[in-house]
């Protein structure tokens, strides 16, 4: 918590500067000469008209994200989005994988569900059936066939065993976390299941929570950024922090609200012949919104600088840092593997597991073992948002993808290659953070040849997509991310889009710390009066 206020105060003082230090003292504010008093009036006034609408989107999308499950259901029609939310070539995650059925069948599965096709995709066909109608709960992380045929699919939410032409769910007792990947196991005994936090053993008569041990000579200490971002979200103390940080977001949505109002009722009033009733809609407002701004203030500025500090330039920082969870929050866990397993596959050559973590990959020869971390050195860089292609290519060859890149990696040399000119990868050039040239989203070696998709652009190696998979609408869940940290605005910000967040945060603080010197100014005065 020391190393966490020691990061956050100077950039804190930093972004609002002079203002901040004004705040934490009203004796100052108090003795503030009226021309002053002005400019801070002149600079809550506009500044606040000009952030009023995005704090309106950044609130409800917040609250959106923070319940994500709630809202899991619904969808939005991607007609009503710009024209770079398309579905084209088989963009944004639609294809993850794919699993060969027979010799002129495959299953292809991705963010939109699941598709019966062929090897160059002519044909698409819906197959979806008993899935929920929520997009975001038909986000299938990986479909395996198990060494009986039986065909299983994990989706972000729930696991499905296929029985005819419709996926029947599977219940996982007790268990609270997202599904990141499924794997069939060695010995025909069943299935693995990987969670965000856990690992279950799935046979045909029973289910077993497996307890995945932690590694040796390993602390457990996590990124700083993931600490302030489960403060921002309230997720640090569970659903009674989301709550808090939902009515915190309620107190914004008014203050915006009330403050458009503050601006609007004046010219109203002096166009009016009967200005009794506009006079005390503008007084009642006046006086709710100096007491809520006043009153909330210090929660108010630190949910927008903890927001500010999950985007460029202030979250690179704060992913560096590492430190110890917040006693007491549900960072605070006997489980070391909490929020960090992404993805799980057998090795045959070396008879062992690996599952890919935020930690970076590891190898297991059982689930009671310790695992062991694979350098960072030895093992190919993977995006922060985690692993998108996890395929055996060959004996003791990987091919591994994400947004950081594709590669193909060798374990047991420890050496990584580049996918598409087969180049050895530099070992003190690999980097995790940032996009790579190929934003890669999924693969595919049951095609007509070997395909990769790209995030953004796709592939054009395919027949074009049909109207039933091009249609597929958006989560709201997924909208509402794109809204709360300003991709949405890329078209027409450009560049500048990346900043957006930090940009408008800033200016949200100064309206915010002006206002609450004026609100004292105001008090003061009252008192005087009186």
């Amino acid at each position: 918590m020391t190393t966490l206020i020691a990061l956050i105060y100077p950039i804190f003082e930093y972004c609002v500067s002079f203002r901040i230090q004004i705040i934490l003292r009203p004796k100052f504010i108090i003795n503030m000469k009226p021309k002053k008093h002005k400019k801070w009036k002149w600079l809550h006034k506009w500044a606040g008209l000009l952030v009023s609408v995005f704090m309106l989107l950044f609130c409800l999308s917040g609250i959106i994200l923070n319940h994500r499950d709630t809202f899991s259901q619904f969808n939005i029609d991607r007609s009503c989005l710009p024209s770079s939310y398309k579905l084209k070539n088989y963009n944004y995650g639609i294809i993850r994988g794919t699993l060969p059925l027979d010799k002129d069948r495959i299953l292809a599965y991705g963010s939109c569900g699941v598709w019966l096709t062929d090897s160059i995709f002519s044909n698409s066909y819906d197959f979806n059936a008993g899935l929920p109608t929520g997009i975001d709960r038909r986000n299938v992380r990986n479909i395996i066939k198990d060494q009986s045929g039986q065909i299983w699919c994990a989706t972000t939410y729930d696991l499905y065993k296929l029985k005819g032409h419709e996926w029947k769910p599977v219940d996982l007792p007790k268990n609270h976390s997202k599904i990141s990947d499924i794997s069939s196991t060695p010995d025909n005994s069943g299935i693995i299941v990987l969670t965000r936090s856990n690992i279950y053993r799935v046979s045909h008569d029973d289910i077993k929570e497996l307890t995945l041990q932690a590694p040796f000579d390993e602390d457990n200490k996590i990124s700083l950024f993931k600490s302030i971002w489960n403060l921002h979200s309230g997720e640090l103390w569970g659903l009674p922090g989301r709550i808090a940080v939902d009515i915190i977001a309620i107190v914004l949505i008014i203050l915006s609200l009330t403050g458009i109002i503050l601006f609007i009722l004046p010219f109203s009033i002096r166009h009016s012949h009967k200005t009794i009733l506009p006079a005390k809609i503008l007084k009642w407002n006046f006086k709710w919104h100096n007491l809520i701004g006043y009153f909330t203030i210090v929660l108010t500025i630190l949910v927008v600088f903890t927001g500010m500090c999950l985007r460029p330039p202030l979250m690179i920082p704060f992913v560096m840092t590492k430190t110890s969870p917040l006693p007491g929050s549900s960072l605070d866990t006997d489980n070391y593997w909490h929020d960090k397993l992404r993805a799980i596959r057998w090795d045959e050559d070396n008879q062992n597991w690996m599952i890919s973590t935020s930690k970076g990959f590891v190898q297991l020869k059982d689930f009671s073992s310790n695992p062991v971390i694979i350098p960072s050195d030895k093992s190919p860089a993977v995006s922060p948002m985690g692993v998108n292609v996890f395929y055996r290519e060959a004996p003791g060859v990987w091919i591994v993808g994400s947004f950081s890149g594709i590669y193909r990696w060798k374990p047991n040399e420890g050496k990584c290659y580049t996918f598409h000119d087969n180049t050895i990868v530099d070992p003190n050039r690999r980097n995790s953070f940032g996009l790579a040239n190929d934003i890669v989203s999924g693969y595919s070696a049951d095609t007509y040849k070997p395909i990769v998709f790209d995030y953004a652009k796709g592939t054009e190696e395919l027949h074009p997509m049909g109207s039933d998979m091009r249609n597929q609408p958006m989560s709201l869940w997924n909208f509402a991310l794109e809204l709360h940290v300003g991709r949405c605005y890329s078209s027409f910000l450009g560049p500048v889009s990346n900043l957006f967040v930090f940009l408008s945060g800033i200016i949200i603080l100064l309206v915010l710390a002006s206002g609450y010197i004026i609100s004292c100014k105001i008090k003061k005065s009252h008192n005087i009066n009186q």
